[in-house]
């Protein structure tokens, strides 16, 4: 849009920027949320402000704002993509962001976080800007995928089964594909059947199946469970990581998985399992497997590990 012959945009980007300074965090929000539609068509006036965009993204880095940190790491995100050679320079102090908010309480901004990883794993460009940091990564990614309070509450657990037998759905594992990011199949009991779906048709079949279950239901937990979390996230992320890296990989994770595998917790067993399922793509679980003897597990887990190491 041109007034008397000045394109608009020309005005409001640098107005947008300064604003992601403002004393509100609406407007600091909204601000950010603006810059990062612009640079998401790569509209040339973002491009020409560049520098002093990224510079307001650190300067937003440490807001005490959760939906601004937020915005900050969707847009550090799309800067890896479209803009690496403006991040690469900073790499060091992004991952060492993004660390920090993959732990965050919020989480909302710990799946931004995680997304982050997920999108720097993908991209084959970095793959060796990704390999100075995957010691630092893999470990929080494994801490991502243990059920959280909220989650817990959402499956659907029978309270005594141990006489049960495993049904082959429930213990076959899974491929985790990085490529679409909503679209992953999943040992997780709480996900819906989004396979082979983008993220975007993922969420409007969610919003449909909702619509759809009006009449039937009084609530949506079963929405919920399905939702797109960081658990799957990490999942994802780990399964990039390990195709990419393999050996290397296996190194990082075999402490952490070790001391999973043999916990006392059930929950930290089971993301074990579940990262076990994660990485089969990558070819380390027989490695693991060897290496653990899994068929020495406690009982209840050792027919779905003895499934895994097949």
């Amino acid at each position: 849009m041109t007034i008397q012959g000045v394109n608009l945009l020309d005005h409001l980007v640098p107005e947008f920027i300064k604003f992601t300074a403002h004393s509100s965090a609406k407007i600091r929000n909204h601000s950010l949320s603006s810059l990062y539609s612009l640079a998401a068509v790569h509209a040339p006036q973002l491009t020409a402000n560049i520098d002093a965009y990224i510079r307001c993204l650190f300067d937003r880095a440490s807001d005490d704002n959760a939906e601004v940190r937020r915005s900050v790491c969707t847009a550090l995100g799309l800067m890896l993509t479209t803009r690496p050679d403006k991040l690469v320079p900073e790499m060091n102090n992004v991952v060492d962001y993004m660390a920090y908010c993959t732990k965050s309480d919020d989480e909302a901004v710990a799946l931004e976080a995680c997304e982050f990883w997920l999108t720097f794993a993908e991209d084959v460009n970095l793959k060796d800007q990704l390999q100075m940091y995957i010691g630092k990564i893999a470990p929080l990614l494994l801490d991502g995928m243990v059920y959280s309070e909220y989650e817990l509450m959402y499956l659907d657990v029978d309270e005594e089964d141990e006489a049960v037998p495993d049904k082959e759905t429930d213990i076959k594992p899974k491929a985790y594909s990085g490529k679409v990011h909503a679209g992953h199949e999943t040992n997780d009991p709480s996900a819906n059947n989004t396979s082979g779906k983008s993220r975007e048709a993922a969420d409007k079949a969610l919003e449909e199946d909702d619509e759809d279950d009006d009449d039937y239901y009084d609530d949506d937990d079963e929405d919920e469970a399905g939702e797109w979390n960081v658990r799957k996230c990490s999942a994802a992320a780990l399964d990039v990581m390990a195709v990419s890296f393999g050996g290397q990989m296996l190194e990082i994770l075999m402490p952490h998985l070790q001391e999973r595998l043999f916990s006392d917790e059930w929950e930290k067993k089971e993301s074990a399992i579940l990262a076990l399922g994660a990485i089969a793509e990558g070819k380390l679980v027989a490695r693991v497997c060897a290496e653990f003897r899994l068929y020495r597990l406690p009982h209840a887990t050792s027919s779905s590990a003895r499934h895994l190491a097949h």
